[in-house]
């Protein structure tokens, strides 16, 4: 009796791994949005805030002392002369404007200067 079948019944390497694939791939989808309703555990969420809050509070205490220094900076790149003596520019320039204000202040009273006529003398 020849017990032979006539086709092979194992399943092949590739369908096994398609098929563990597809049951990972489904799993994950069916997991996933479950998780957003469930209430997490109790020792995560506080290690993850006071880790995140020491952190927070870090860098803002650090982008607080960068804005001091910031501000320290800028204020003296900026401030307003004080103690600075004049630079030999604008005393210069000072002393052209000054020689131009005294030409046109000598010209607008030649302006306005009154001149008697030439016949006044004998009338008066």
């Amino acid at each position: 009796m020849d017990t032979t079948i006539p086709y092979d019944t194992t399943p092949r390497p590739s369908t096994m791994i398609r098929s563990l694939l597809l049951s990972i791939a489904v799993l994950v989808a069916l997991v996933i949005p479950i998780q957003a309703f469930v209430v997490p555990s109790i020792g995560r969420p506080a290690l993850l805030a006071a880790s995140t809050g020491t952190s927070l509070d870090a860098s803002r205490i650090n982008a607080k002392q960068e804005k001091r220094k910031r501000n320290r900076e800028n204020m003296r790149k900026f401030k307003k002369g004080g103690k600075k003596g004049t630079s030999k520019k604008k005393m210069m320039r000072k002393l052209q404007s000054g020689a131009a204000r005294q030409v046109e202040n000598e010209f607008i009273a030649k302006c306005f200067m009154t001149v008697s006529p030439p016949n006044s003398d004998e009338k008066a």
